[in-house]
Formats: structure tokens, C-alpha cells, sequence
């Protein structure tokens, strides 16, 4: 996550990311959700997801439009185009502010589990419905960051936008079918292409979706 260099140090598509601790919290609380230890969530994973909460809490400021957004972001490890140039950090990113939300929501959910820190839950929930949401763009798809941009390679193999249908569960056929519809058409234009891992991550979101046609056709090719 720290500030990256020239070529030979790293590049900021890949290499400058801030969000790491949020995902790796979700792990935590996943934990809790299985095993419904009160003790890990209490002693080991909360005061973790706490601190996370309160990092990205001091990051959070105001966009143009009134929304709380975690500024400058990146979308790993895409790029997009701005005034003809190839660029990768935006204002913020769908990911970035995915992750935020569920880090806050599942912060909320152990403070009530657990009966703790009332106040923080409060302050959390307070910044929830300020916080920049999920958009669609012109062509029906989930838009990868705070505006639609140029995308320069439209069958990129990470669909890191997507997280909020997977790994996340923000997103759902049953609860927010508007937004799965959205997340259905951004993965027909990315095409099922892929690297392993990337084809993992797609048959996953199939998945999530209930196409299990579509999930099988991309592990039959993966494998």
C-alpha cells in the first residue's frame, strides 16, 4: 500500500492499494459467522476490524457531490483512459468503497453480537448511507470507478468491481437484483477469458448469480 516508484519498483495498478485491510477483515468476521466463537470475535477478530474502521474513518472525505469517498484509489489492476492518457488512479473505486462498506456493516453486526462499543456502532452507521454507492454505466454494467472512463483493454480478466458479488454478498439475486443484473452484464462484456485464479473468480460469481451453465462452461475450461 505505500507509494510506488519507477517500472523496476512497481506500478501503482497493482502495487498501491490501501483497501488490503479491509478485505483481509472480512476473513475475520467469516470466521465468526462459521464458527460463532464469541471469544475469537470478541478477543481477536473485532478489535482488528475495529482498527481497520478507524483507519479508513481518517481517510473518508467529501466528493464534489456531497459522497464520502476513499481518495485516490485504484481498481486492481485495471487501467482506464483520461484525456488520452492511460491512467489507473481515480478519485476513488467501486472495490475501494465496496470493501469500506462491508468492513462498516460487518463492524456494526460485532458490536451488536458482542455488546460493544455502542457509540462506534452509531458513528459507522451514520457514515454508511454517505458513502459513494454502486452505479451502472451507459452500457448497463457496474461502473469500476467514480465515473465511466474509456476502458483501454474492455476484456481485462480482473473484475475487481465485482467484489461486492464475490468474495462480498452485498450484492444478491434475491436482495439487489437491479445491481446483479448490472454485475451480469459487466461480466459478458469482459468475456470469459482468463487467467486460472481470474476464471476462478468468475465461475464464483456465475455462481452467484444461479448460472450454473455459465459456471460449469468456465470450469470445464479453467480445468
Amino acid at each position: 500500500s505505500s507509494p510506488v516508484g519507477n517500472k523496476t519498483e512497481g506500478c501503482a495498478v497493482y502495487a498501491f492499494w490501501n483497501i488490503s485491510s479491509g478485505w483481509l477483515c472480512r476473513h475475520l468476521f467469516e470466521q465468526y459467522e462459521y464458527s460463532l466463537d464469541t471469544d475469537f470475535l470478541k478477543n481477536r477478530a473485532y478489535p482488528v476490524m475495529k482498527g481497520a474502521a478507524e483507519f479508513y474513518l481518517d481517510l473518508l472525505t467529501e466528493d464534489n457531490e456531497g459522497y464520502l469517498v476513499l481518495s485516490p484509489s485504484t481498481s486492481p489492476e485495471n487501467h482506464f483512459k483520461y484525456n488520452g492518457k492511460i491512467c489507473s488512479v481515480a478519485v476513488t473505486s467501486t472495490m475501494t468503497m465496496s470493501v469500506i462498506r462491508e468492513l462498516f456493516n460487518n463492524c456494526i453486526k460485532a458490536s451488536e453480537i458482542l455488546g460493544i462499543d455502542e457509540a462506534f456502532a452509531d458513528l459507522l452507521k451514520g457514515k454508511l448511507g454517505k458513502l459513494y454507492p454502486l452505479r451502472a454505466g451507459s452500457k448497463g454494467q457496474l461502473l469500476e470507478w467514480d465515473r465511466e472512463y474509456e476502458e483501454p483493454d474492455p476484456h481485462h480478466r480482473h473484475i475487481s468491481h465485482l467484489y461486492a458479488l464475490h468474495p462480498g454478498n452485498e450484492i444478491t439475486i434475491d436482495g439487489t437484483p437491479k445491481l446483479a443484473e448490472a454485475c451480469r452484464k459487466s461480466l459478458e462484456l469482459r468475456g470469459d477469458e482468463g487467467t486460472g485464479w481470474s476464471l476462478g473468480w468468475k465461475i464464483n460469481m456465475w455462481a452467484r448469480l444461479f448460472d450454473g451453465d455459465r459456471a460449469l462452461k468456465l470450469l470445464t475450461r479453467q480445468l
